[in-house]
């Protein structure tokens, strides 16, 4: 099911996110991107590749640059999902495995 389709405007909020730089943001701890660790999603969004990110990191995005993040908090109609931000800006909600997890294994009913 696609969300929206907005041109870099999602991407770029995400990525401001990350980087503490939009209004609601608090001071960034020490170990954090830009400064600290290593961020792989925040490389990821500034090169244009897909990411997968869940609902919370989208409610905080939108917290944090004072637009509504009620769908995604708790008890939202997205609250616990992922989705996948594709290149051209496209957010679909996200059903397969992560990158890096495998899927769970079906149980097997012959198993007591």
């Amino acid at each position: 099911m696609k969300r929206t389709k907005a041109s870099s405007g999602l991407r770029e909020l995400l990525i401001a996110d990350r980087e503490y730089r939009l209004p609601g943001c608090l001071n960034p701890p020490p170990w954090s991107a830009p400064r600290g660790w290593r961020d792989e999603v925040l490389e990821e969004l500034k090169a244009g590749q897909p990411v997968v990110v869940s609902s919370s990191v989208l409610m905080c995005a939108l917290l944090h640059a004072g637009l509504p993040s009620d769908d995604y908090a708790f008890g939202g109609r997205h609250w616990g999902k992922q989705f996948l931000l594709d290149e051209d800006g496209t957010l679909s909600e996200w059903t397969d495995p992560l990158p890096g997890e495998d899927a769970v294994p079906e149980p097997d009913a012959a198993e007591p």
